[in-house]
């Protein structure tokens, strides 16, 4: 439009009117439209900046939000350290993402690609970034723009968004990943709030400022998603939607999910440390599977039964565990016929012990740390021990094995009695 255009009132747009013209802006998404199980699906792909944008979950914090009735919930709350691991796991794919759009272009040069490095090496790495397909459902049938006889686009009017029916800690994982990158650019700090990356208080260099927006703009344009919505189903559909996906699906066993991962950094030490340690000291035996370390683990690396909210600077911890088991296997109780050092749950207990002296950032106990090492090291694990343990034996039940009795499967009960007998005054005496 020249400026003789503009000047001219009959070009020339009223503020109501402009207001009007802003509210019918819209989304165009080219895809495919089709039908999945006689129901008509629409797919396509967006970028994350997408979305995060152009989604909605209904789930009970929505309602409360908008002032929607429950009835028209349609999905469960966000599990929060989920939604922290696909944070992590999306920050280390958009940043190896990032380099790889870098690679021959201008803006790429060695100092940005090693601030990158840098990045990474913060964040984790993964064998692989792929992040599976989301599924969306709109309520209302939209509109469509022939492409070719394959292809078409869909209109989505402004204010008009998808509703989330598989995918949700994925949005959330992109919503907080976009506000981490958002926060950093603004403000040049690290985010307290961020729970998959490491704070600091003091503001980050230029070099790096540089790469976390290189990482933005990748967020924002250069990395999509899959998606396939379904197309005018109401509240009922939606919901059943969300119990066929999650209910009749067979969930994959954990040791086997344990034996695919390449990402958590405490499976991974077990797998490259500790079961050729177990094995060495053991004859060739490997004595526990993935699952049963992922249990020690928990409580070694982060006092919690599970590992899978594995922090990002997991690999740091590794010198303590590595001292754990180096003094577990290297005890006389190892190989001693009948030991209870072998038992699951004794090895959670002590696990959970050294968390608390060395690894806890709350109520850290260093200062007992001559003593659960040297109650590590120097303990008979006999019925003896269990009878000195309060309220240990009653957590035994009668079995046909060389000490007549094996642990219930109260396990945290077990860790809980054996913990406070680490640090009792009956330790601290057999301590000396």
């Amino acid at each position: 439009m020249s400026d003789n255009d503009m000047s001219d009132p009959r070009n020339l747009l009223t503020t109501e009117a402009a207001l009007q013209t802003a509210r019918q802006r819209r989304i165009v998404l080219p895809g495919q439209l089709e039908l999945n199980q006689g129901r008509p699906t629409f797919t396509g792909r967006i970028t994350l900046e997408q979305f995060t944008e152009l989604t909605v979950v209904h789930n009970r914090k929505w309602a409360e939000e908008a002032g929607e009735s429950v009835d028209s919930v349609t999905q469960r709350e966000i599990i929060d350290g989920h939604a922290n691991g696909l944070a992590t796991f999306m920050l280390q794919g958009l940043v190896e993402a990032t380099i790889s759009r870098l690679k021959g272009e201008p803006a790429g040069t060695d100092s940005l690609f090693e601030q990158l490095e840098q990045l990474q090496n913060k964040v984790g790495r993964s064998s692989h970034y792929g992040l599976p397909q989301i599924t969306l459902v709109l309520a209302k049938e939209p509109d469509f723009e022939p492409i070719s006889d394959t292809f078409v686009r869909l209109v989505l009017p402004a204010g008009r968004l998808f509703v989330v029916a598989d995918g949700q800690h994925r949005r959330e994982a992109a919503r907080r990943v976009r506000e981490f990158l958002t926060q950093i650019i603004l403000d040049r700090r690290i985010p307290k709030s961020a729970k998959f990356y490491p704070t600091q208080t003091d503001p980050i260099s230029y070099a790096e400022l540089e790469g976390w927006t290189a990482v933005q703009e990748t967020f924002r344009s250069w990395t999509v998603i899959s998606f396939e919505a379904h197309l005018g189903l109401n509240v009922e559909q939606a919901r059943q939607m969300f119990t066929n996906y999650n209910c009749n699906v067979k969930p994959v066993k954990a040791d086997l999910n344990l034996e695919f991962d390449q990402t958590n950094p405490i499976n991974q030490f077990a797998k490259k440390w500790v079961i050729p340690q177990v094995r060495e000291h053991s004859e060739g035996n490997s004595i526990f599977d993935l699952r049963q370390l992922a249990t020690i683990h928990g409580f070694l690396f982060l006092g919690k039964t599970t590992i899978k909210s594995a922090p990002y600077n997991a690999t740091e911890m590794e010198p303590v565990a590595q001292e754990f088991w180096t003094t577990i296997l290297g005890s006389k109780e190892w190989n001693r016929p009948g030991s209870l050092i072998r038992e699951v749950p004794v090895l959670k207990g002590l696990a959970k012990a050294w968390f608390y002296v060395f690894l806890a950032k709350r109520n850290n106990r260093l200062e007992k740390a001559v003593r659960v090492r040297k109650y590590t090291r120097e303990s008979v694990f006999d019925e003896s021990w269990v009878k000195s343990v309060e309220g240990l034996g009653s957590h035994t039940v009668p079995a046909d094995n060389d000490v007549g009795f094996r642990f219930s499967p109260a396990h945290n009960d077990i860790v809980g009695a054996i913990v406070a007998d680490v640090f009792s005054d009956r330790a601290n005496s057999v301590a000396g």
